[in-house]
């Protein structure tokens, strides 16, 4: 017992702890049929490892790059198992959760693991984890990205967005997140000597074209492919029916606070008593009653994956379009929520930039989608202010306590996604 009050053995058996706890999903994901869009995904990658290079052009959302870098990976060993596709996925989880780590400890290291820990075990997001899935590849290629980033790598950064981009398009908003983020204290430099009457110097012009050409010349490749497929979604005809370029739509926004309320409670509590210290309680509130009368009056479902009601957020999501109670409490958590994170503190006056981009980010999809609310949360874990240690330990408990038993309950067939 003796040694595991070092801060080293505590360390050590924090990481032992994740390792066993990824395991777990991995032996979780072992077994069973394809679950939800793996029979698209693992449909596409079947039919590459068997020779046959057509595209389901009808079906396929993303760019395939994930179908083709897990064909490169699993053609070697003969592998034609879903199982051996989940794996990669889940190698791709584990390098996620080490590079937590490691913008963390860039940022904020006295906290570095128990936020690795947070990831790992973040309810929305462990059961992708072991998945034949889009989600947690990209992602694992925008946070290498994020990295690069804090290290002033500007144009290795800008490859791995566009590998990323390669299997989630859509992540080509947080190309403009990064290079926004990289060029931040420039900017904010630019805006001091523009009210200082003065325009910036050809110095300032050039420093800031060093840091984010290449983020535009990864925007430009998003453009090129956005200008010869016809549209953003992969398939044309999902474009043309449940995955349109353009069709804002409040649902994600309301959703993401929701999940929010419910994973970060003590956090939004901080985020209020901020407010109410700061003596800008009034505006905050006004913040919050409109975010509460615009989940109520114009929170709708409407998307068709939506309107199936086979899955339990599906079910929670028609409830609460059918209006009453579920109504209120679900337009409550999502005023809760954007109140808290108004005068939140952050890592910095740039890490607030999260914030906003996630809203745009979720608000571009149509389709209310768990999901879509993975990096928006992984970029507030990695940039928020920690709370008090003990608040986080609870929360993780928790976390651990759902992460496990969804991810059972949909192994085991008792809940869908």
């Amino acid at each position: 017992m003796k040694a595991f009050s070092e801060p080293r053995s505590r360390r050590q058996i924090g990481w032992l702890a994740m390792a066993c706890l990824w395991l777990a999903g991995l032996a979780l994901a072992a077994h069973g049929p394809a679950i939800g869009d793996e029979l698209v995904h693992w449909g596409q990658i079947l039919r590459f490892l068997q020779g046959d290079f057509r595209i389901y052009e009808e079906y396929l959302t993303n760019i395939p790059g994930y179908h083709w870098l897990l064909t490169a990976v699993l053609w070697p060993f003969g592998a034609q198992s879903l199982a051996a596709a989940r794996l990669v996925t889940a190698l791709f989880t584990a390098a996620s959760v080490v590079l937590v780590h490691r913008i963390r400890r860039r940022l904020h290291r006295e906290d570095a693991q128990r936020t690795a820990a947070l990831f790992l075990l973040l309810p929305t997001m462990y059961l992708y984890g072991f998945l034949a899935y889009t989600d947690l590849p990209a992602l694992a290629l925008l946070l290498g990205a994020l990295l690069a980033s804090i290290h002033e790598r500007h144009g290795l950064s800008a490859l791995l967005l566009v590998a990323s981009m390669a299997m989630r398009q859509n992540n080509v908003l947080w190309v403009v997140f990064l290079g926004v983020y990289s060029a931040w204290p420039l900017l904010c430099e630019g805006v001091l000597t523009l009210r200082a009457r003065s325009l910036p110097t050809r110095a300032w012009w050039q420093a800031l074209m060093q840091r984010i050409w290449p983020y535009l010349l990864a925007v430009a490749c998003f453009c090129v492919y956005w200008a010869g497929n016809g549209s953003i979604a992969y398939s044309t005809a999902q474009s043309a029916y449940s995955h349109p370029d353009f069709r804002p739509d409040i649902g994600n926004p309301i959703f993401l606070l929701v999940v929010m309320a419910l994973l970060f409670p003590f956090q939004m509590l901080a985020g209020w008593k901020a407010a109410l210290a700061s003596g800008r309680l009034l505006p905050v509130l006004a913040l919050a009653t409109f975010v509460l009368l615009a989940g109520f009056f114009l929170f709708r479902v409407e998307h068709p994956s939506n309107l199936f009601s086979g899955n339990a957020r599906n079910q929670m999501l028609l409830a609460v379009a059918a209006g009453g109670w579920p109504r209120w409490v679900f337009s409550l958590l999502a005023a809760f929520a954007a109140g808290g994170l108004a005068l939140l503190p952050h890592l910095g006056a740039r890490a607030r930039l999260w914030l906003p981009f996630s809203i745009l980010f979720v608000a571009a999809s149509w389709m209310i989608e768990t999901r879509y609310t993975i990096v928006p949360i992984t970029l507030f874990l990695l940039f928020r202010r920690p709370q008090p240690a003990w608040q986080e330990r609870v929360m993780l408990a928790v976390w651990a306590v759902l992460a496990l038993g969804l991810a059972g309950s949909v192994f085991d067939g008792k809940l869908l996604v």
